[in-house]
């Protein structure tokens, strides 16, 4: 039943939830198992074939559907990287993505830290002052 659950999400998706060893219960939640901690789901397989790659692991890293939304609509502004000891920065794809860069401004986005904004307004005000770099 689990291998053809798994077809009805893309290669990318997969990808994404072999990363972070994600595992599919009985009661069709992806979550994470391990022998010493607790388990953790994080999202349903329903919402796993609805919501983008982007979504998915914005969730992952518990980044609310503001996020969420305001990324999706502008993610074509922003170029996905991760961490290399050896190599520094570089580009991945999404799935593996753990910065982001907004290519206007090349500033270079953690995010962890995209999950110490609680605030809308404080979420609103850093919207605001990446999006000065684009005029």
């Amino acid at each position: 039943m689990k291998l053809q659950l798994e077809k009805e999400l893309s290669d990318e998706k997969l990808k994404l939830i072999n990363k972070y060893s994600l595992s599919l219960n009985k009661d069709l939640i992806w979550e994470f198992r391990h022998d010493k901690y607790h388990t953790v789901k994080y999202f349903s397989h329903k919402f796993a074939i609805k919501e983008s790659t982007l979504a998915l692991l914005f969730y992952i890293h518990r980044l609310c559907f503001a996020k969420i939304k305001y990324f999706e609509s502008n993610f074509q502004k922003y170029t996905p990287y991760k961490y290399d000891f050896e190599l520094g920065f570089i580009k991945c794809d999404l799935y593996d993505m753990e910065f982001m860069m907004h290519r206007p401004s090349q500033i270079m986005i953690d995010l962890r830290n995209l999950q110490k904004i609680k605030n809308i307004d404080e979420f609103k005000k850093f919207c605001d002052y990446l999006e000065s770099f684009e005029n």
